[in-house]
């Protein structure tokens, strides 16, 4: 039986938490890989495949209406370009990261954060410089070849973690899914139908 969307996407979740722990493991020197520079691969190799499973995963919260929009949807892979489609058919497609809920009767009111976790914008900084560490520089290129990541890995990590340790998906149809990444066992993902009171969702 085929996984049903919103399982695909608590699976890539696990995905990048195990990803995310394997790029911390590397970044403290508990796993040995010869060289500053074989270490920044590696890092920054999984930090890309990191961002191509919030592409997908956001691709899967949102597979009806951009499977009508494209029939070929299941070939594409290309992670920035995924989530520039994404935005024209949904413009709410982007995580949005959360903070601890607060009760309110059956209900739970969740606030957004505000700040300190990775935005689209930084989705594509990340994304752009993953890929200049992962290809070989032009011996010919003019200029600094240092790649200018913005942040160190430690701090994208943090920011990604951030985004999404609890989260909130937005479907096109105006329904939620929020998701929780623990720091370990079953990721967890429950349907939602925001209300509001006195004109604030909860």
């Amino acid at each position: 039986m085929a996984d049903t969307d919103i399982q695909l996407y608590v699976n890539s979740m696990a995905r990048i938490r195990e990803r995310i722990n394997y790029v911390q493991t590397v970044n403290v020197n508990k796993i040995e890989v010869g060289s500053t520079v074989f270490k920044a691969e590696l890092m920054f190799l999984n930090l890309r495949k990191v961002l191509e499973e919030i592409a997908f995963s956001t691709l899967a919260a949102n597979k009806d209406v951009y499977s009508t929009a494209y029939t070929n949807f299941s070939t594409h892979w290309k992670a920035k370009a995924i989530l520039e489609e994404l935005k024209k058919l949904n413009t709410n497609f982007y995580p949005v990261a959360l903070k601890d809920p607060i009760s309110a009767g059956h209900d739970r009111h969740f606030e957004p954060i505000q700040d300190g976790y990775m935005t689209p914008d930084e989705f594509v900084t990340l994304y752009q410089a993953s890929s200049e560490v992962l290809h070989t520089r032009n011996p010919y290129k003019e200029g600094d070849p240092t790649v200018q990541a913005k942040y160190t890995v430690q701090e994208w990590v943090w920011r990604i973690q951030t985004l999404l340790s609890l989260h909130r998906v937005q479907l096109l149809n105006g329904s939620l899914w929020i998701v929780n990444i623990p720091p370990a066992g079953n990721v967890h993902a429950w349907p939602a139908t925001p209300i509001s009171v006195s004109g604030t969702a909860i």
